[in-house]
């Protein structure tokens, strides 16, 4: 028997939640001290880009304290840092190349919903020459040919087809999501290879995929750590960046600081370049 990762958060997230709580709870009591630059939470409720909202922000402010403060700090960074000091170039592009091909199925059926046809084979190409070809997908031999990466998650497609993003949700351990991206990430782990793999092998694919991507912001770390709110700013960053996959263009590129809670959302829509 399989068991979803998706429900081994949510059973995470249940176990943590009395301690989450109570963190969150000191942290907004610091936000309502005169001596935090943080502004008060839960002043009004978020609304975001997309149709986002954030009625779980106390919840969500603990689990990302937990991701944040514990987990990254303690656990992750380390990790990335030697990753990245130490692993050759070429070799991690090899590495996010080979996470990044188990996706060319999901990018196929994706884009053919949307109607991209262009994308849609271009991601069969890409599947069987990288396949083959590149050694499992290790070698971008498609990119080297022309056929660049067309990706299109079921989270865009749903966005596409008028559907708003939800509430924000902050995982344990996988992070950042909505109720749009959650079920758009349980509908695409139905299609192959995914299907056929195990619980194990789903992990070790998402583990090599996230030291790939966390390795490649490390740059952005100081700007993160100095942040007045980095909750907001993650939780803004994200939003912004998913809703402008919807409309076909690029999110921002570097983690600006975010505004106090309490101001509007106007600020942070000013830039969507790439």
């Amino acid at each position: 028997m399989q068991f979803s990762y998706r429900a081994l958060v949510f059973v995470l997230s249940m176990a943590l939640t009395p301690s989450l709580l109570a963190e969150t709870a000191k942290q907004q009591d610091l936000a309502l001290s005169d001596t935090s630059p943080v502004a008060p939470t839960g002043a009004r409720l978020y609304q975001g880009p997309g149709g986002a909202s954030d009625h779980f922000e106390s919840i969500n402010r603990g689990l990302w304290w937990f991701n944040y403060d514990i987990m990254d700090r303690k656990a992750v960074r380390p990790v990335v840092h030697w990753y990245a000091d130490t692993v050759p170039e070429p070799l991690r592009d090899g590495v996010a190349n080979f996470a990044n091909n188990f996706e060319e199925p999901n990018n196929f059926v994706n884009n053919l919903l949307i109607w991209d046809l262009r994308g849609s084979f271009g991601s069969v190409f890409r599947f069987m020459v990288n396949t083959t070809v590149g050694l499992g997908g290790f070698i971008d031999v498609a990119s080297r040919l022309g056929v660049e990466r067309n990706t299109m998650e079921m989270t865009t497609v749903l966005g596409k087809w008028s559907v708003d993003q939800g509430p924000y949700i902050m995982y344990p351990v996988y992070g950042p999501s909505t109720v749009r991206s959650t079920v758009g990430d349980v509908v695409d782990g139905l299609y192959f290879p995914f299907s056929e793999m195990t619980f194990v092998m789903k992990a070790a694919r998402w583990g090599l995929d996230g030291l790939s991507v966390r390795s490649s912001i490390i740059a952005q770390e100081p700007m993160l750590d100095n942040s007045l709110d980095p909750y907001a700013n993650i939780r803004d960053f994200y939003l912004q960046y998913e809703e402008a996959k919807v409309q076909d263009q690029t999110g921002p590129q570097s983690l600006a600081p975010a505004e106090p809670a309490d101001s509007g959302l106007d600020d942070y829509l000013d830039e969507i370049d790439q």
